[in-house]
């Protein structure tokens, strides 16, 4: 990941650095204010929803918010289901204040969020690194989480050690000089670098349309969310998937894109990578999808969690 984003210059152009306000609208109207993260916005069940509830956390690669459910959301809806959806602390419209981030700190937003927002027994699920903090969650908290998907996991061949000293010299640069860690957050959204970086998320690049980057232009604005993006680009949100595995024995399902595409430095992660760490965990692999199986494959995706969600 270091090196791809070091493949685009610091410099940011500001023909391309245009604020787009009506783009990729919220879907967020309610506020709960956790006592260790603050005011976080979340979007609560559609009234007439039923069953155990849907819980939806995104993942934490720059520019990411609750719109990174944007296509799945609505099949859940139409199923008739209870789904919360929020942006992340330090993400969007949630607080962000200065902090640095560990995913120590992920696996007790979960925890909090699921105890004092939903507060019934949950199906998580969970998008890259926060799939690390799902299966914290359910090991030392199975009266908050009946049932867990993890789609497209890391902490195997990606996010599973610490940073090297190139990682974290960056990191420690990045967080202590404004200039440059709004400079390297802002770069990092510019369209050309959007158009360079997501397409390793598809396998199918057409899908890098107007409307998917409309969802990363949204997050222009929000330099304060480079704090959150600061750590995960310069390695401090990291666990290896056994580790986070350890004590889990409810169900849990993991759903990949058999066309996951790995990143510039690093081998793409696959069932049976996962496999080899936890045969008892079931496994998807989905024809057609890369990273992004979620918002490539939506309907296949929303299908399988229905399922894995109502089995008793």
């Amino acid at each position: 990941m270091l090196k791809l984003f070091q493949t685009v210059t610091i410099t940011l152009a500001a023909s391309l650095w245009t604020t787009i306000a009506s783009a990729s609208p919220s879907l967020l109207d309610s506020t709960a204010t956790l006592e260790e993260f603050g005011e976080i916005r979340y979007r609560a069940p559609l009234p007439g929803s039923t069953g155990l509830p849907i819980v939806l956390f995104h993942g934490v690669y720059g520019g990411a918010s609750h719109r990174s459910y944007r296509e799945l959301l609505p099949l859940l809806d139409a199923a008739g289901r209870a789904v919360y959806v929020m942006d992340l602390p330090g993400v969007g419209e949630s607080a962000k204040p200065k902090r640095s981030y560990a995913i120590e700190d992920l696996d007790r937003f979960v925890t909090q969020f699921l105890a004092n927002v939903v507060r019934e027994r949950a199906t998580v699920v969970a998008e890259s690194i926060t799939t690390l903090a799902g299966l914290r969650a359910m090991a030392d908290r199975p009266d908050l989480v009946r049932r867990l998907v993890l789609l497209s996991p890391v902490g195997i061949n990606s996010l599973a050690e610490p940073p090297s000293d190139r990682e974290q010299r960056l990191y420690d640069r990045l967080y202590s000089d404004d200039a440059a860690g709004i400079a390297f957050y802002q770069n990092l959204l510019t369209d050309p670098s959007l158009r360079y970086y997501l397409p390793f998320a598809f396998f199918d690049d057409t899908r890098v349309d107007e409307a998917l980057l409309d969802d990363y232009r949204a997050m222009r604005p929000n330099l304060e969310q480079r704090w959150l993006t600061l750590s995960f680009v310069g390695g401090q949100l990291y666990r290896p998937f056994a580790d986070s595995a350890r004590g889990v024995f409810q169900p849990v399902l993991v759903i990949f894109g058999k066309e996951y595409e790995g990143f510039a430095d690093s081998r793409p992660t696959t069932a049976a990578d996962a496999a080899a760490l936890r045969p008892d965990f079931t496994y998807v692999e989905i024809p057609g999808a890369g990273a992004s199986v979620q918002r490539e494959k939506p309907e296949l995706v929303a299908a399988e969690i229905l399922v894995h969600a109502t089995e008793d």
